[in-house]
């Protein structure tokens, strides 16, 4: 299955950061250029912006895109997003949030010198990302990205009925 990527502008980096936890890394760009659209031309990637100024260069050269309100409800603008592109809102945690590098399943052990020893003893299911080393594990904070996406489902819901 092909892998669904985005660009996103720089003021929707929480649509962003949500979309690369769901599984569809998303670069943040501080602005749009013709450089980063000619790099999603023919379904590379898709865009995400809130101007419209871009579109006719979209069209012609068949980028996928989506015109958001401009808005600070960023979750009404990932619902948008996820309606759109027909994406599923599910945790994947499959992606570095920092570099976008493709996570990999470690041990406790091999990352023991990398965490804190709290983390070590009591996190789970623990990645590294081989592109920024940065490591990654279930703990407390995922409870708070459980209720985040409760939300979010429940505002999509409100707004488009179900996903």
């Amino acid at each position: 299955m092909e892998e669904t990527r985005f660009l996103a502008e720089w003021h929707l980096q929480r649509v962003a950061r949500w979309l690369t936890l769901f599984g569809y890394p998303t670069e943040v760009v501080p602005k749009l250029t013709k450089g980063d659209i000619y790099r999603c031309a023919s379904g590379r990637c898709k865009i995400l912006t809130t101007s419209r100024r871009w579109e006719k260069t979209f069209k012609n050269l068949k980028v996928d895109y989506l015109v958001l309100p401009n808005t600070e409800d960023w979750i009404t603008q990932l619902c948008m997003v996820l309606r759109h592109f027909n994406l599923k809102p599910r945790l994947e945690l499959n992606y570095c949030p920092h570099c976008l590098g493709k996570l990999k399943p470690v041990s406790p052990e091999e990352v023991r010198d990398k965490i804190p020893y709290y983390s070590y003893k009591c996190g789970k299911n623990f990645t590294i990302c081989p592109d920024c080393g940065r490591v990654y594990w279930e703990g407390g904070h995922k409870r708070l990205m459980d209720k985040t996406l409760s939300r979010i489902r429940e505002r999509c819901k409100d707004l488009f009925g179900e996903l």
